[in-house]
């Protein structure tokens, strides 16, 4: 009983923590474009804003939990040995569809819909012309609002073929429907940090730094006892002082 207890626990926590991720990609394209067209307001750039949103994000995120509270729809499946909702549950799987996937995915879209129409118009117009680094800036901005619409595009591809085949009655989900989607979310959450990394100058730098001073003291640590061997070896040896009788 408390082993499935934990189960249920377990399943309600991986949609609570994979809305707010959804929705932490909402709230960085949102300040994005607040970054590069109503920068001049300074109202939108106000702490209390980010504490509302971050606190929007996490409303967003326990709503998930409505088909499960509401209807008990999670169930253990045996044979992935972990609790979620079946895709047969076509309500359920419907609803966190759309407020998982579409709504924050059109709204990323609308946002770099914004933003490259804004950069796109200010070089038109020649607004840019003086201002080199911040037309680049833009440009970069939008490169990442770009990826963050791939990666969710990979996040719930597998989950929306399942969900449309088994909708359409075109063909059952495999059996290892939920642990396949699952895979995909790891290899998105992975590469989205790669992707920002690499694409953020101070913290490839940074982590550049850490690594070359992590192996100089690695070096320096593999040195420390060859060197201790070596003046052992170096020192000379004194001879046991000799005994005589005295008789």
């Amino acid at each position: 009983m408390k082993s499935l207890f934990l189960c249920h626990l377990r399943g309600s926590m991986a949609h609570i923590s994979f809305g707010a991720l959804i929705y932490s990609y909402v709230i960085q394209a949102c300040y994005r474009l607040v970054g590069t067209i109503f920068y001049h307001r300074v109202s939108y750039t106000h702490l209390k804003i980010y504490v509302y949103a971050i606190c929007a994000q996490w409303s967003f995120a326990i709503l998930q939990l409505l088909p499960i509270i509401l209807g008990n729809n999670q169930i253990y499946i045996k044979h992935e040995y972990l609790c979620q909702i079946a895709f047969e549950n076509s309500k359920a799987i419907g609803y966190l569809c759309v407020t998982n996937y579409l709504i924050p995915l059109t709204i990323i879209m609308i946002i770099y819909y914004k933003i490259t129409r804004s950069v796109r118009e200010k070089e038109n117009n020649g607004t840019y012309r003086y201002n080199i680094h911040r037309a680049r800036r833009q440009v970069v901005l939008t490169q990442r609002i770009l990826i963050l619409i791939l990666v969710l595009l990979v996040l719930g591809g597998p989950y929306s073929t399942f969900i449309i085949l088994e909708a359409l009655s075109i063909r059952r989900a495999p059996s290892y429907a939920h642990r396949i989607g699952f895979m995909f979310i790891a290899i998105a959450c992975a590469s989205s940090i790669i992707t920002i990394i690499y694409f953020t100058q101070s913290v490839r730098k940074m982590i550049i730094e850490f690594l070359s001073i992590k192996k100089k003291s690695l070096q320096m640590n593999e040195l420390q006892p060859l060197n201790s061997i070596r003046n052992m070896e170096l020192t000379p040896k004194r001879m046991p002082p000799s005994t005589t009788d005295d008789t």
